[in-house]
């Protein structure tokens, strides 16, 4: 009797693919057919018909979809997997390695590129999928007899997903991460493979409109490192063919380290005389925006069908016992849910990320102390519960200073030291290290584990790192999410406030927003405080205002002494008013007031004396009694610089 149940493979929904690829609309499903020797693995769309015509023709475009919509077609039609179609406009290079995994080891050509990106196994698990920002065309090396075979795909084809990613990309946190082309697989590629193929242009546009350029330059901070600063350029370039300098240079002179026009011009006309290398497109200019929380997606919406269909296979997955991605809890249900849960409470949640920053001479490091010793004897911190804990501390910067420190808390607390459930590593391990920082996890695993691991400073343990670069501080919070993984510690990283403090901690803007918690350190005239300035389960906005008291450890061989520091509570001090900043103009008025000051310096005095020192332009209304007007009254309202008497007339303040 035959069945007329149809075959489904529902282990497919178990597959996740990294956002830079997930959301492209560039992938088909596949399915094992006869092809004489083995089996070929042949790709058709998620409609059901097999792929066909030419690759990134307007109709094959058409048959593309994201990852989930094919994931969904692959569960319902039964076929064995999805497929990832490579085609110029997304920028992206897969690598195929076949038979380089023997006995479990890698080959020792590949294993290195592990550590720079997303990679799989193969369906056989005897090869290395990796995926890459950039271009290095299609090419193919046949495995010779005691090799490994070596294909690119950047301009056509397809390379299979499996989602069965590498034991390394959970460690190092690569699961999401999709890095630019290394030098590395650069020198394989022109070993194996030879020039890049230039068959189909690498910076073909994906199709973006100038108010999605306009959202992701939003996103994009100006002042930005030389090299992310060009691919910026670059994407809009490729995306407008050459006609959208405009944008790049709007954006381009937000930046204090603009350099004029001319230069950009330069640059901007060179983009087009590529051939060959990197690709850099407007998908690549969204990936970059993405990083930084802008939200953006290439894929268009789905069609009437398409959305059936999987709005009919989330159903299905509901009838097999599967979990609906977005459940609808009943309110009250959702209201008795699990509440955050804290080392500090409303201060230190226990959580993956902590960044405790501040200027250099702040206080930061004497505070990262304090709330260690709160957590490792269990004490108040500010009248807010503290769970008791084991506390690890990484003094990577100043051994010699946190000895002391350690000493100054037993002296002026009273603390035992011998029972203070705190140790401390005395070294600085290199966090871009996948092997320094498994062992750092080790070392607190073996000692007994920990609630809080501090890591002083976060600059120590990334030393030769490009801090405004995402490629290398996502590696290193990678390796700190890892600890967090094994240990089940919260990692705080006391870390340094960039030049602007204003814009918050120094480097990469993506470490604020990986962290769960974030506390600001800083030094006023009245007296320093601790701000919370980000907080994820809880109230931000938080102030404590806090002093360092000077506790004698006794003298030295030269009979001087031996001093260090504890935090004592204080009132939050309160900032003095900052003097306004002064235009052209202003700077005017407060001179001419200035040398009236001693005589009858009336309002009337100080903007005629303003008039008669400011140009007159040519061929342009006399402006100049308004603009000094203007300039006197914003002075005074200003009441810093100088101030109205009783009688009328401008005292100037001293």
């Amino acid at each position: 009797m035959m069945s007329n149940v149809t075959r489904i493979t529902p282990h497919l929904y178990d597959l996740h693919a990294p956002t830079r690829i997930r959301d492209l609309p560039a992938w088909v499903i596949w399915r094992f057919e006869d092809g004489g020797e083995k089996p070929r693995k042949v790709p058709y769309y998620a409609s059901g018909a097999k792929r066909s015509g030419e690759q990134g023709s307007a109709s094959d475009l058409a048959g593309l979809v994201t990852f989930d919509a094919a994931r969904a077609a692959a569960v319902r039609r039964g076929f064995d997997g999805v497929g990832f179609a490579t085609l110029p406009q997304w920028g992206v290079c897969a690598v195929d390695v076949d038979n380089c995994v023997t006995g479990g080891k890698v080959h020792a050509d590949i294993e290195p590129l592990l550590v720079e990106t997303y990679a799989e196994f193969s369906p056989s698990g005897k090869g290395i999928r990796l995926f890459f920002e950039g271009h290095l065309g299609n090419g193919k090396a046949r495995s010779a007899p005691g090799t490994y075979g070596l294909e690119f795909f950047s301009t056509a084809g397809y390379v299979t997903f499996t989602g069965n990613a590498v034991p390394g990309c959970s460690v190092l946190g690569l699961e999401d991460t999709i890095s630019p082309l290394p030098s590395a697989l650069r020198a394989l590629h022109a070993a194996r493979i030879g020039v890049v193929s230039t068959e189909r242009e690498a910076t073909s546009p994906v199709g973006l409109s100038e108010d999605t350029i306009q959202r992701a330059l939003d996103a994009l901070d100006p002042g930005m490192g030389y090299d992310q600063w060009l691919r910026v350029g670059m994407a809009i370039h490729a995306e407008t063919k050459g006609k959208g300098f405009e944008l790049w240079e709007r954006w381009s002179a937000r930046s204090p380290k603009w350099s004029g026009r001319a230069y950009d011009l330069e640059r901007w006309r060179s983009f087009g005389k590529r051939s060959g290398g990197a690709s850099v497109t407007g998908a690549s200019l969204i990936a970059m925006a993405n990083e930084r929380g802008a939200g953006i997606s290439l894929s268009g919406p789905a069609s009437p069908e398409e959305f059936d269909a999987l709005v009919e296979d989330a159903v299905e997955q509901t009838a097999e016992q599967k979990p609906l991605r977005f459940p609808v809890l009943p309110a009250h249900t959702f209201s008795t849910g699990a509440q955050p849960a804290w080392i500090i409470k409303d201060v230190l949640p226990q959580a993956e990320l902590v960044v405790l920053y501040g200027a250099s001479g702040a206080g930061k490091s004497f505070l990262a102390l304090d709330l260690a010793g709160a957590v490792a004897q269990g004490l108040p911190w500010r009248g807010k519960r503290t769970k008791r804990g084991r506390v690890v501390y990484i003094a990577a910067e100043g051994a010699g200073g946190f000895r002391k420190r350690l000493r100054a808390l037993s002296e002026a607390r009273g603390v035992d030291l011998a029972t203070l459930d705190l140790g401390v590593i005395h070294a600085a391990p290199n966090f871009l290290d996948k092997s320094d920082a498994a062992e750092v996890a080790a070392a607190i695993t073996v000692s007994g584990g920990a609630a809080l691991i501090i890591v002083d400073t976060f600059a120590q343990v990334t030393a030769g790192a490009n801090e405004n670069a995402g490629e290398d501080m996502g590696k290193a919070l990678g390796h700190c999410k890892a600890l967090h993984r094994h240990t089940g510690a919260c990692v705080m990283l006391v870390h340094h406030a960039g030049k602007d403090s204003s814009k918050g901690a120094r480097g990469w803007s993506g470490i604020r927003a990986a962290c769960d918690a974030e506390l600001e350190v800083v030094r006023e005239e009245a007296g320093r405080l601790l701000r919370l300035t980000k907080q994820k389960d809880g109230e931000d906005s938080l102030v404590w205002g806090f002093d360092l008291e000077v506790v004698e450890l006794g003298v030295d061989e030269d009979l001087d002494p031996i001093t260090s520091c504890v935090v004592v509570e204080t009132a939050v001090p309160t900032p003095a008013p900052k003097a306004p900043k002064l235009g052209t103009v202003e700077r005017i008025a407060l001179d001419v007031a200035e040398q009236l000051a001693g005589g009858m310096a009336s309002v009337e005095a100080v903007i005629s004396g303003v008039v008669e020192r400011l140009p007159v332009v040519p061929g342009e209304r006399d402006r100049r009694r308004e603009k000094a007007k203007r300039a006197v009254n914003h002075l005074l309202e200003s009441a810093i610089h100088c101030s109205l008497d009783d009688l009328g007339f401008i005292t100037v303040s001293a």
